[in-house]
């Protein structure tokens, strides 16, 4: 059993859209009170100033977007500044293993059997140092260099014939990363003659 639908006559749906509102239910349709709060505004009223309203519509809307804009902007910048601090974290947490690795070639004889153990090793000390290069870590250059606290810690001073203030030997490796100090090297300076 199937329903049928009523016929519309294609003349009344005409009809019903070319038919105009009267002004009193015009006027009820205008003055719906608004959403975002404003007063009720009568297209009739002759003291509506229309730019006025369209223009200060159009400030709100720049004014909104400027501080979405300002809102995108920080959320950006407080992403920036989280992410790197997680990477600097896990960059501080390699390097004593990469110090740990170079104690143990310093220590490692070059001759015999461990000589292929020491290939290996310097194997993966040179992959370190290429990881950090991509990640953008860099060694602190100390011997030969004039001291600098911000880049140095000085643990003695020697007599030399360097200058004075010239880092003359390197204990352990510094590393910076992204213009931060993620670790000062321990360095000896000249006390001069």
């Amino acid at each position: 059993m199937s329903e049928q639908k009523p016929q519309v006559d294609s003349q009344d749906s005409h009809e019903k859209e070319d038919e105009v509102l009267e002004p009193e239910d015009r006027d009820v349709l205008v003055d719906q009170p608004r959403e975002d709060g404003d007063e009720d505004i009568k297209r009739d009223q002759p003291d509506v100033d229309w730019e006025d309203l369209a223009r200060s519509r159009y400030d709100q809307m720049l004014r909104f977007k400027a501080d979405f804009e300002n809102f995108r902007r920080r959320m950006d910048r407080e992403r920036e500044e989280i992410q790197g601090h997680a990477a600097e974290r896990l960059l501080s947490a390699l390097i004593p293993v990469f110090d740990n690795l170079e104690r143990a070639l310093g220590y490692m004889p070059t001759e015999g059997e461990a000589k292929a153990w020491r290939v290996g090793l310097e194997m993966t000390r040179d992959g370190f140092l290429e990881a950090f290069s991509r990640l953008g870590v860099k060694p602190i250059e100390a011997v030969g260099t004039l001291f600098d606290p911000r880049f140095h810690e000085a643990v003695q001073r020697v007599e030399s014939k360097e200058p004075e203030g010239t880092v003359v030997e390197e204990l352990q490796r510094g590393f910076s990363w992204n213009d931060r100090v993620l670790r000062a090297s321990l360095v000896k300076v000249s006390s001069g003659e």
